[in-house]
């Protein structure tokens, strides 16, 4: 998450059921509110529900593999280095899809003067002030780090579009071009033939499902979509009904 980062879905779409944002805060709140709100939020529901007792820290997932009726869970506790292995009934996957980027490459990247990072890395639009930044991608975190860029001082936002330009009516120094062919030295062309000279390229590409701890017939194999392969009612899958997966849609209103 980065710095200036407000929800792009609306608080009614995101509430918990049985806990309200009313209920938390003791007052209506705005519908969009920033991050450091819905964290908050988030983290009461937690405390309310007395679970994080239940949780175990600072442990990462090794392996998960099954073994005839059952899991085999592998572990590592890393502050001590040790890895251990515990025997499950179902295991419920909620590592998202949100922490892989997707980055493609285009020819000249190695060579650039300037700075290359995925979505996934921005943090704080003030790096950018007085920066010319080209976005590759059209779709939420697009559209809101050009305008946090443009908002925090950037000189110009170029967006390079696949398939079709956002198409809003930006100011005049944010632009919508084709998408990038290469870069040579600091000048980015595009397939209309266009060119421009910029000081860093934002990729907002996506991210890709990524299980390195569950082995090929465990794992879910599907592209980011409303309607995911392979999950009956979007969480059990059903090569397996005692896995299940949890949020591993294209988000909308979750």
């Amino acid at each position: 998450m980065y710095r200036y980062l407000w929800s792009n879905g609306p608080k009614e779409g995101l509430e918990f059921a049985d806990y309200s944002f009313e209920e938390h805060f003791g007052k209506q709140i705005a519908s969009y509110p920033p991050r450091a709100v819905l964290f908050d939020y988030i983290e009461g529901r937690v405390l309310k529900a007395g679970v994080r007792n239940l949780i175990r820290f600072s442990t990462a997932v090794r392996w998960v593999e099954k073994a005839g009726d059952k899991f085999n869970v592998t572990v590592c506790h890393l502050p001590e280095d040790r890895t251990y292995t515990e025997e499950f009934d179902h295991v419920i996957v909620c590592s998202g899809h949100f922490s892989t980027p997707n980055v493609p490459y285009f020819p000249g990247f190695e060579n650039f003067k300037g700075r290359v990072l995925h979505a996934h890395d921005f943090r704080d639009a003030l790096e950018f002030k007085d920066k010319d930044i080209l976005i590759v991608g059209t779709s939420y975190s697009a559209e809101d780090i050009g305008s946090q860029c443009w908002k925090y001082g950037c000189k110009s936002v170029t967006v390079s579009h696949r398939t079709a330009p956002m198409g809003f009516n930006w100011p005049d120094n944010w632009q919508e071009v084709p998408l990038l062919q290469k870069v040579e030295g600091n000048t980015a062309y595009f397939k209309d033939g266009t060119t421009k000279d910029v000081d860093a390229v934002i990729l907002c590409t996506g991210y890709k499902h990524h299980f390195p701890f569950l082995p090929d017939d465990l794992r879910l194999k599907t592209a980011n979509r409303l309607a995911t392969a392979d999950l009956y009612k979007g969480v059990a899958f059903v090569r397996e009904p005692a896995l299940f997966y949890l949020g591993m849609q294209d988000q909308w209103f979750t």
